[in-house]
């Protein structure tokens, strides 16, 4: 059933390279580099690039989440390209009892500010860490003119050129900043660090993901179109509708592919592509019954239109039926997790817990 629903789809071949040769396991990563620079090109703009180390300097430290973990907040710095510095604030919130003799799990949280959004004593009390950035302190969601926060020390003059990075990108390298902390502690579990964000900070944790090797799990909340959603077929928000709402967040290039929604399902990419740039890594992807923007069929079918990179490597892919989801399903046995959550867009206790458990299989 599911591969007669994506055939329909017609997407573009994942395993064939950009010369027209299949994609072995020994060819695997070339062909992984030449997904993430259709999607550099076409859709989030060429990340940014490290020009120096990332700094931290610890503000504030308070016992939380009902005395049971710690709660430090830190500056984090790096160099940009214009020969200045930018800085954001992470808090990071470890239970007790981690150590470098017991180390836990850890989440980089990229986060809209809210709380109904973050159970954190629920979250700690099952011994993972978290740590937590807002958007806003790093990339203003809207239309700033690139002149305010890091888009000013990216586009000093105001102008961003066709191919560089929107404000996802920027999102996705502040990620990457944060990891930087996370990687030098020794109260983290090396081995199970993930990245997790919901709705356009899902869209933006699985960019994170597909860049930044380091993080072991990656994790998309609700991240519909331009996310985890195909675009081809796909019901509920478009390609056209997004790059004209939110052009920011996406390169000016995306705009020539998104004229209409005809245009958009010609491109020499879908979001397959995106997902299967985590492998061989563990991808987790969650859905909610009531959100059709988001459209949750395409993205359970990307799931498995993405599947054939982890089995390309003799990993477990995607172990699901041969059927649409139902709410309440959760298929977490492979590398590629996915669950249908009952109820509507939104990042919810239950979807925590599943990501908790995924990541400490």
């Amino acid at each position: 059933m599911l591969n007669e629903l994506l055939e329909k789809r017609a997407l573009p071949p994942l395993l064939v390279s950009a010369d027209g040769t299949p994609t072995t396991a020994e060819t695997w990563e070339k062909r992984r580099r030449e997904l993430l620079s259709t999607l550099e090109e076409y859709e989030y703009g060429r990340m940014p690039r490290s020009v120096g180390p990332t700094t931290w300097s610890e503000k504030h430290r308070e016992r939380t989440a009902g005395g049971v973990a710690v709660s430090t907040v830190y500056d984090i710095t790096f160099p940009t390209p214009d020969g200045e510095s930018f800085t954001f604030p992470v808090t990071l919130s470890v239970p007790d009892g981690a150590s470098a003799e017991n180390p836990v799990p850890a989440f980089v949280y990229i986060s809209f500010g809210f709380p109904w959004y973050y159970p954190m004593e629920e979250i700690l009390d099952q011994n993972v860490a978290v740590a937590e950035f807002v958007m806003n302190s790093v990339a203003f969601d809207g239309d700033d003119k690139w002149g305010t926060l890091l888009s000013a020390h990216l586009f000093p003059d105001g102008k961003r050129a066709p191919d560089a990075t929107g404000k996802i990108g920027m999102w996705a390298f502040a990620a990457s900043r944060v990891l930087d902390l996370l990687l030098s502690l020794d109260c983290v579990d090396k081995t199970r660090v993930g990245v997790v964000g919901h709705s356009r900070l899902g869209k933006t944790a699985l960019w994170a993901g597909a860049n930044d090797e380091r993080f072991t799990h990656v994790f998309s909340n609700d991240s519909g179109c331009s996310g985890a959603a195909i675009t081809r077929g796909k019901v509920g928000e478009t390609f056209p509708r997004i790059a004209s709402v939110f052009p920011y967040w996406f390169s000016e290039k995306m705009q020539e592919i998104s004229t209409d929604v005809e245009t958009s399902e010609r491109t020499p990419f879908d979001q397959h592509f995106l997902l299967a740039a985590a492998a061989p890594r563990k991808l987790y992807v969650a859905s909610a019954t009531e959100d059709e923007w988001a459209d949750p069929v395409s993205e359970y079918l990307a799931c498995r239109a993405a599947s054939p990179a982890w089995e390309l490597l003799g990993e477990p892919g995607f172990l699901a039926p041969d059927r649409l989801p139902e709410g309440g399903d959760c298929f977490a046995d492979g590398k590629v997790g996915y669950h249908l959550r009952i109820g509507t867009h939104f990042l919810s206790r239950k979807d925590w817990n599943r990501y908790i458990e995924f990541i400490k299989k």
